[in-house]
């Protein structure tokens, strides 16, 4: 049974104030709704991409819906029976439209380079037998898979705390968390990424 309006807007509500189940909830909630909403535009817009192009405009919505305190979100009024999930549809949708227009047509396949994670690479590698090190392109490589293995919770906090460098400060208030919390939220997802690049690499 689909959340009526009012049930949206409670969520809302919670969301708009802090509250980080709530946040967590609308994540999950619409996390597949953003992935189809992106990759029918592209299709729609016959640009080519990959699973990667996905991920990180996936990324990129989530954290426009949560930055600025909520701004997008409270921009939402259920009139005319609109629902939460068609007007997350389309923020997706313009969010894709605007990245397109921003790099340009071919823009969405990008070059496939790694996101710049030496600093979370270093992380991953400390406490580990050098003798169980990869090399850098392949630790890299096991470093974004292991990224993708998250919860949408963590991998959006890893797209800004280590691919962005936004202070973790910064990455609080985008994610409407505490500060101590955000600090818990980097530590429980570089040991899940230690321990995965650990057991890839035996």
């Amino acid at each position: 049974m689909n959340p009526s309006l009012e049930e949206d807007r409670r969520l809302l509500s919670k969301c708009i104030t802090g509250d980080r189940n709530a946040s967590e909830i609308l994540v999950r909630r619409f996390s597949n709704l953003v992935y189809h909403s992106v990759q029918h535009t592209l299709v729609e817009k016959n640009i080519s991409f990959t699973p990667q192009d996905l991920e990180d405009l996936h990324n990129t919505i989530f954290l426009q819906l949560f930055e600025h305190g909520c701004r997008k979100l409270k921009q939402y009024r259920g009139k005319n029976g609109c629902s939460l999930a068609s007007w997350i549809r389309v923020v997706a949708v313009r969010v894709v439209l605007n990245h397109i227009r921003k790099k340009g047509m071919d823009a969405i396949a990008w070059q496939m380079k790694r996101t710049p994670l030496e600093d979370l690479s270093k992380l991953i590698g400390e406490e580990m037998d050098p003798l169980t090190l990869m090399q850098n392109e392949e630790q890299d490589r096991l470093v974004e898979n292991g990224i993708q293995s998250l919860p949408p919770r963590d991998r959006l906090f890893i797209r800004l705390y280590f691919d962005q460098g936004t202070p973790i400060e910064d990455v609080a208030e985008t994610m409407q968390i505490s500060v101590p919390n955000a600090y818990t939220i980097k530590h429980r997802a570089v040991r899940k990424l230690k321990s995965y690049v650990s057991s890839m690499s035996k």
